[in-house]
């Protein structure tokens, strides 16, 4: 089930990446990139995992601080590291970040999901996800080509409510939402260009109907036993094949988080 789960968001996802190599998708793509690197940068740590790369050239986590990062791709066919997200190839409790590039979205299993981003982190942990707005230009969208089975509008545009909900089941609490996208989805990058000034609206309170939104959630702390010693090695993350961080990547990364 796991695999052919797999192989059908491989699908979808090379779908998806040809819509963000759309004009309408480099422009939505770029605000997203820059307002996750901003994010990303202020979240340290020893471990992060990035789960639905578009292809192997998108690395949503260049700008963040962790020691040792992981692109999980879910496309089976590239030498990338290859899982479903209903069952990531990590140990309990060992990831300090995970970031979740529309798997909701387009998940069979979105509590799976979410309940395999929690088993991996550790205590305090944050998971970053990314998904589409029901409540934007993205959202009419989606009412109007639903039924065209194509990608994004397929997809499922989970209200926040609905996604808090989630997150508090989980034990996660939200720290952080931002938005991008205020342009509506036209296909002519001359009109994107000449709607940039929508951008602006969002300093005017309307940010939230941004066609993607950013969701920042940390792990709470659910038992009262003791968190290891900074100075005791780290159980480890992945099977033996993969490389551990050298001692310098884990001493900036821990100096990181004390900055934190």
């Amino acid at each position: 089930m796991r695999e052919s789960e797999l192989f059908r968001l491989a699908g979808l996802f090379r779908n998806l990446q040809g819509w963000y190599d759309s004009p309408a998708g480099q422009v939505l793509f770029a605000e997203l990139q820059s307002t996750l690197a901003k994010l990303l940068s202020e979240l340290f740590g020893y471990y992060a995992v990035q789960v639905g790369s578009l292809n192997t050239r998108v690395d949503l986590l260049q700008n963040s601080p962790v020691g040792q990062k992981f692109h999980m791709s879910l496309d089976p066919e590239q030498g990338s590291l290859a899982a479903s997200p209903l069952a990531l190839p990590f140990q309990h409790d060992t990831l300090d970040l995970v970031v979740l590039l529309h798997t909701l979205d387009f998940s069979h299993d979105p509590h799976q999901v979410l309940r395999e981003a929690h088993r991996v982190l550790i205590s305090e942990g944050h998971l970053v996800m990314v998904g589409f707005n029901p409540f934007s230009v993205m959202g009419l969208g989606r009412l109007a080509l639903w039924r065209t089975r194509r990608v994004p509008w397929v997809g499922h545009f989970y209200t926040s409510r609905r996604l808090r909900d989630w997150f508090s089941l989980l034990d996660f609490t939200v720290v952080q939402t931002e938005y991008v996208g205020l342009r509506p989805p036209v296909q002519n990058l001359r009109i994107q260009q000449r709607l940039q000034f929508l951008n602006q609206v969002g300093h005017y309170g309307l940010a939230c109907l941004g066609g993607v939104r950013i969701f920042v959630a940390k792990k709470r702390v659910l038992t009262l036993t003791p968190r290891l010693s900074p100075w005791r090695p780290r159980q480890r993350v992945l099977p033996v094949n993969v490389a551990e961080p050298s001692a310098r990547e884990a001493s900036h990364a821990r100096a990181g988080r004390h900055l934190h």
